[in-house]
């Protein structure tokens, strides 16, 4: 099974966002829904990742906020568990180490109310995010939508780089030439406006 983005050409590379995985089998293989699924998700993360760097930066910063609301949960819960076991101070340990001030947590109260509003937090943060995914999911595109918006994207880089994109090119280079037009349009867009005439 193809797992890396050269291994794809761009025609291929767009059925893969539309949801056919099957761009990706090779030979006789009869892989599992999950190791497809996985398979493009590296593929279109890596895609983004050279095509629109700042994107997949954020998109990092997204997983990455996740993973630490996890890892903020399951201290508080430990904390609990220990002070309401009578193990205070090791509670109050891990509350100094997620750098809550060892003032706040002289008594057993005050570490279990402290654990309490962390996982207030926590859900709160978990809550908005899961609104702002969830419209983000409403304005999902259909197909048809999402082959526009390539073939749109390839326009693009076609009038701004002055070269044909053929739908047989590797998608690794034409994820490169996305980038090389993005930081073109950048350097235009920060010219005097005559200067633009003479690239």
């Amino acid at each position: 099974m193809k797992q890396r983005l050269d291994q794809l050409t761009l025609q291929e590379l767009i059925e893969l966002s539309c949801g056919d995985a099957s761009v990706l089998i090779e030979h006789d293989e009869t892989p599992t829904v999950e190791e497809s699924s996985k398979a493009a998700s590296h593929i279109l993360a890596e895609y983004k990742s050279i095509a629109s760097p700042a994107q997949a930066r954020m998109d990092l910063s997204e997983k990455e906020k996740t993973t630490k609301l996890t890892i903020k949960e399951r201290c508080a819960r430990i904390a609990m568990a220990l002070c309401q076991s009578g193990r205070t101070d090791d509670a109050r340990q891990i509350l100094v180490a997620m750098s809550v001030g060892e003032e706040h947590l002289k008594t057993e109260e005050a570490i279990l109310a402290r654990c309490q509003s962390i996982l207030g937090e926590v859900d709160y943060e978990r809550q908005r995010m899961s609104e702002y995914n969830a419209k983000r999911a409403s304005k999902q595109k259909g197909t048809d939508q999402v082959r526009h918006s390539w073939y749109a994207e390839i326009a693009s880089v076609m009038s701004i780089l002055k070269v044909p994109v053929e739908m047989r090119i590797n998608a690794c280079v034409y994820a490169n030439l996305v980038h090389q037009a993005v930081e073109r349009n950048k350097a235009m867009a920060k010219m005097p406006p005559l200067a633009g005439m003479f690239m």
